[in-house]
């Protein structure tokens, strides 16, 4: 696949910024943070496409040893600057999805990578083959259905007919045209490697419906919406319609 990413550093870093990027890390953070307390300590993460290490980071904070593997030798470069000024240690590879490293892993993470991906790649494949019996992995991308909603809240029904009617969407920070994927259709996957659901998550559940995004910047306004966004961040039927959504599966022992 072609690289779209080493030249978007700069992009990318502002919208991480942003108080919805800051959204989607936080309850990232928090889902994967109650993962590894059901796994236990001291685990071995292979954070496949981790790029900057924005997930990765508070997992080596937290005392786990964590690889991100990833195609971008800036990306990586940047995971080791922020790594050094946080004073932890993590391990970066240059590769994809087909190089991943041997061995099995307590957890594995997969976030915003699979919708760049063709759809017969068997990447869950390859994920699923790198956990170890017991181990989870974890996936995330962008959710079809909530770019429906988005749509009707800010274009109307037209825009929103068109949404549900394309079969790509353009990624704005990178400006690249990837694949939707459904909830039902990366559940089916996960099945079909032989993993078996532990848990549906959502991120910028709220956050997406509000079409103020200036409020958002007041820091009282903000922490509310946190708030709400960490309370229904694992409820149904909300997380239906996230922003993204995150499933964790685990491999049987």
């Amino acid at each position: 696949m072609t690289d779209v990413f080493s030249d978007k550093l700069a992009q990318w870093r502002a919208y991480t910024a942003t108080p919805w990027g800051r959204i989607r890390y936080t309850v990232v953070e928090e889902v994967l943070r109650r993962q590894c307390a059901e796994l236990g300590a001291g685990l071995r993460i292979l954070d496949v496409g981790g790029g900057d290490g924005m997930d990765a980071m508070p997992l080596a904070l937290a005392g786990h040893d964590v690889t991100i593997v990833d195609p971008s030798e800036a990306w990586l470069a940047e995971a080791k600057r922020r790594a050094a000024e946080a004073g932890v240690s993590l391990t970066t590879l240059v590769g994809g999805v087909e190089e991943l490293p041997e061995g099995e892993w307590d957890l594995v993470l997969c976030h915003f990578v699979l919708h760049y991906r063709p759809a017969d790649a068997g990447d869950v494949r390859r994920l699923a083959a790198a956990v170890r019996p017991g181990g989870r992995l974890s996936v995330m991308v962008p959710n079809p259905a909530s770019m429906v909603l988005r749509q009707l809240v800010t274009g109307g029904p037209e825009a929103a007919l068109t949404e549900l009617r394309a079969d790509t969407k353009r990624a704005v920070t990178f400006d690249h045209d990837v694949r939707k994927v459904s909830m039902g259709d990366l559940e089916a996957e996960l099945a079909a490697a032989g993993l078996r659901l532990n848990g549906r998550f959502g991120t910028r559940i709220a956050n997406d419906l509000l079409t103020d995004d200036a409020a958002k910047h007041d820091p009282a306004y903000f922490d509310r919406l946190l708030e709400l966004e960490r309370e229904l961040c694992d409820q149904e039927p909300f997380v239906r319609i996230a922003g993204m959504y995150q499933l964790v599966a685990e491999r049987p022992a």
